[in-house]
């Protein structure tokens, strides 16, 4: 998805991982929104392996992305990269880019948030699953969590992925959330919803923090 308009100033967002996707995407369509209002350009590409692309999930590793995302930024020569979640780990090797980061985390939370989702509906099914069974499954074939069918080098990968420091980043968080930050921003963790939700002022937030970020 992408919005334009007759501006220098462009930006590329890349979303979350997995599930966390689902539940934040009509935020980050309200966040596009209010860019083109403040006459910045975006666009939201689709990571390998993710809703329109042609690729298989369970073939596509952490490699790929970060390869498909560098290759999207050098094809529309896009320096700013706003990035949410787990979509931080595709941009961890940009190190020429500048990066506005929402709520970074790393690899291993977001797989172990997918576990216990799948663990809890393994037991209301009547099965017993623990966490290091499901590890060990992933290391020698696809898994499904959440929904997404995972290849071991996905996993492993993911696994793996700490959160990158880079050379030219700002780091931003929710106000209720005391981790290391340079701008806190009002709004709800929609990552953490049973559904799709969207949070309107934190939209907004977001935009405006992003602009006042480019206009450096």
């Amino acid at each position: 998805m992408s919005l334009a308009v007759r501006s220098a100033r462009r930006v590329m967002l890349v979303p979350p991982l997995f599930d966390e996707m689902n539940r934040m995407r009509k935020m980050l369509v309200d966040v596009m929104r209010s860019l083109h209002a403040l006459e910045i350009s975006s666009f939201l590409p689709d990571l390998p392996g993710t809703n329109e692309s042609l690729a298989a999930l369970e073939e596509i590793t952490l490699s790929d992305w970060q390869k498909a995302v560098q290759a999207c930024a050098q094809q529309h020569q896009i320096s700013h990269i706003a990035s949410f979640r787990g979509g931080a780990l595709a941009v961890a090797e940009m190190q020429r880019a500048d990066h506005w980061i929402l709520s970074p985390v790393k690899g291993a939370t977001i797989l172990r948030t997918m576990m216990r989702t799948r663990v809890a509906a393994d037991r209301e099914a009547g099965q017993n699953t623990s966490l290091a069974a499901l590890a060990e499954l992933a290391r020698t074939g696809p898994l499904e969590l959440a929904g997404n069918i995972i290849g071991s080098g996905l996993f492993a990968q993911l696994e793996a992925a700490q959160i990158a420091e880079l050379k030219s980043q700002r780091i931003v968080r929710l106000d209720s959330d005391d981790k290391p930050h340079d701008v806190q921003i009002p709004g709800s963790a929609l990552w953490l919803r049973a559904e799709p939700d969207d949070d309107p002022v934190m939209s907004s937030a977001i935009a405006q923090d992003i602009a006042a970020w480019m206009g450096q």
